[in-house]
């Protein structure tokens, strides 16, 4: 699996390919196999399915270091993220499921490029995530859910060596939980749920002189909670998340020229990265019992410190905001095919201060086309 280039952060905006054409929103509303990625409580909803599915990400990011433009995607712009969900039913009260999901974000500039020192800069980060869930109905209204979070990532830079600091290739494994809730208000009307802790992952030793705490970067802790509303053939949903992106002191730390210690220490420079708050609005409308179509926008708060902006020439994440559309097709009661495209703006964030971080402008824009193939049974 090869997941690549999120569009907030090192996340995607949404986790299955009908969540995405709804800008995200999936806290109160399960629709397949993946929603065990957003909130193990919704899959007991969702019945026996199997969904397979990969989103063609198409990217623009770069920087502009002293006055000059790099191209980040000069070398390769087009990443291909794959996704796997399926579930079982236990019984008419609960279920078991897996959901396989990519995080990451990554550059690939020019091999004769110098930004700063950085010499040919590139970088990928790759994150497979699998969730293995329980989900329960208490009574009519309430369910819960609770998953096991595995993650495997590779970390791949080039670039650093110029400085005299480390590059190449390493991986790493983490665990952590993911808790949901969701609860029928009202006729039609549906709350949700979810915490994920932090997910511990072991140490990358290669870049133990560059990333902070001697190579630690973990995944972090993220929360939120959200609606749905199902008015007839219409449904409309909302979410609001919050990504802990500070704890992790590799994201978080400040940049270069105000770090608190020298590279690969606990206190070492990171890529500045705020705690984000992202809020995903989608709508759903049948038009048939055959035809879906949907539509959402997605808006994160800033998450890149114009301070911090240095090390942000290998992870230019500045894009936050999404407007989506997709649809669903059935060809009977037991396959579907589904389609989203999500277009997410170009943004700029100009550097502040003293140099390098505030000679380095970071830009980030791109295009999102997800297909899935779903079976029920």
């Amino acid at each position: 699996m090869q997941p690549a280039l999120a569009t907030q952060g090192t996340f995607p905006h949404g986790y299955g390919v009908k969540s995405e054409g709804m800008g995200g929103a999936g806290i109160a509303l399960a629709q397949d196999g993946l929603a065990g990625a957003t909130n193990p409580a919704g899959m007991v909803e969702v019945g026996n399915r199997l969904d397979l599915g990969a989103a063609f990400l198409k990217v623009d990011n770069g920087s502009r270091f002293a006055g000059t433009r790099f191209d980040g995607s000069a070398d390769k712009s087009l990443y291909v993220i794959p996704q796997l969900g399926a579930n079982r039913m236990l019984d008419d009260t609960s279920s078991i499921g897996l959901s396989v999901v990519g995080n990451g974000v990554g550059t690939a500039y020019r091999h004769s490029d110098d930004i700063g020192g950085l010499r040919g800069p590139r970088s990928e980060l790759k994150q497979m995530v699998a969730t293995a869930s329980y989900a329960r109905k208490l009574d009519e209204a309430n369910a819960i859910g609770a998953g096991l979070v595995l993650a495997r990532q590779v970390l791949d830079i080039d670039g650093p060596g110029g400085l005299g600091l480390p590059e190449g290739r390493d991986d790493s494994y983490g665990a952590g939980v993911r808790v949901g809730w969701t609860a029928r208000l009202a006729s039609g009307l549906t709350f949700g749920a979810t915490y994920a802790s932090r997910i511990h992952m072991s140490r990358m030793d290669e870049f133990r002189g560059l990333l902070a705490e001697h190579g630690g970067l973990d995944v972090p802790a993220n929360y939120g909670a959200g609606l749905a509303w199902r008015i007839g053939a219409t449904t409309i949903a909302a979410d609001y998340l919050r990504i802990e992106w500070s704890d992790v002191r590799s994201l978080g730390n400040p940049g270069v020229t105000s770090a608190g210690g020298p590279p690969g220490s606990r206190d070492g420079p990171g890529f500045g990265w705020h705690d984000q708050s992202v809020w995903r609005f989608g709508i759903a409308h049948a038009v048939s019992d055959a035809l879906t179509l949907r539509a959402g926008y997605n808006h994160g708060t800033k998450l890149l410190d114009p301070r911090d902006g240095f090390l942000g020439v290998l992870a230019p994440s500045a894009n936050r905001r999404h407007a989506t559309i997709g649809a669903s097709y059935a060809f009977g009661k037991d396959t579907e095919l589904s389609l989203a495209y999500a277009h997410s703006f170009k943004e700029t964030v100009h550097g502040t201060g003293p140099a390098p971080d505030g000679v380095t402008d970071l830009y980030m824009g791109q295009r999102w086309l997800s297909v899935g193939y779903a079976m029920r049974f």
